[in-house]
């Protein structure tokens, strides 16, 4: 008796993924004896795929433990969280909360945290565009219409803090950085991940301009995202935060009208 095909296509699956369970569609197909090393084919196949797919998201945490360890990593990985999604761009989702649990990876306490910054570099190339404002734009504003205005943030524009510092880490494994090697780990840094015409960077950032940035996200318009983040960090300093916002494409839109969210103190 045939088992239902959606049954049948989950045994496979399964099988594919644990050798133990081949035996379950046996009994499902014609008598062959190579069987079992067609499956073994398919199997390693899935498992390639796996580590391919973790390298192209996770190059610096492949760097930092090895073509062997990462290797083995990937297939632990996939074992405990298989792809539910046919496009393996969404396979790594989970692998830095992973990582922090993998008991072989405790020794690198960091390396889960440079596994989440990897991650928001990852989908960063895969976001939307927008078109960053302009210096010129700005310039041409009274102060007070700079202080109400309200902007929303480039669909790659993202985040990610740590104990480590995973900024630091991250650029100084890219090609031609200048940036060298932290020689001490037990430094927070903050990670502003930007794409400027198309590139993906790391920016090191800080907690009040992550909070400024969070408000303007929401619809707070820049007078307030300036306060927040004088509260949380009274050296903040919008001027030279705004250029920075201008020249890497953070601010990609202006909200039109007077409508927003109303400011209230952190």
């Amino acid at each position: 008796m045939s088992l239902p095909l959606e049954r049948l296509q989950a045994r496979f699956a399964a099988a594919l993924i644990d050798s133990a369970l081949a035996p379950s569609i046996a009994e499902f197909a014609e008598p062959d004896p190579r069987m079992t090393d067609r499956l073994a084919l398919y199997r390693a196949n899935v498992h390639a795929a796996w580590g391919k797919a973790l390298a192209n998201a996770y190059p610096v945490v492949r760097a930092l433990v090895g073509k062997e360890f990462f290797s083995a990593l990937a297939h632990a990985y996939g074992h405990a969280h298989p792809s539910i999604s046919g496009d393996l761009n969404c396979f790594g989702a989970q692998f830095s909360a992973f990582i922090q649990g993998f008991p072989h990876t405790r020794s690198l306490p960091y390396l889960g945290d440079i596994a989440a910054l990897e991650w928001c570099v990852h989908r960063a190339h895969y976001a939307m565009d927008s078109a960053g404002i302009r210096h010129e734009w700005i310039t041409s504003l009274a102060p007070g219409n700079l202080l109400g205005a309200r902007f929303a943030l480039h669909p790659a524009c993202r985040w990610t803090e740590s104990t480590y510092p995973v900024a630091s880490i991250w650029l100084a494994h890219q090609s031609g950085s200048p940036v060298p090697l932290p020689t001490q780990l037990d430094r927070h840094e903050v990670a502003l991940v930007v794409r400027p015409r198309w590139r993906v960077g790391v920016l090191v950032s800080s907690a009040g301009e992550i909070a400024a940035l969070k408000h303007l996200r929401v619809g707070f318009d820049v007078e307030c995202a300036i306060g927040v983040a004088l509260e949380v960090e009274p050296s903040f300093d919008f001027p030279r935060a705004l250029v920075r916002w201008l020249d890497h494409a953070i601010l990609a839109d202006i909200h039109s009208g007077t409508s927003g969210v109303a400011c209230a103190s952190t």
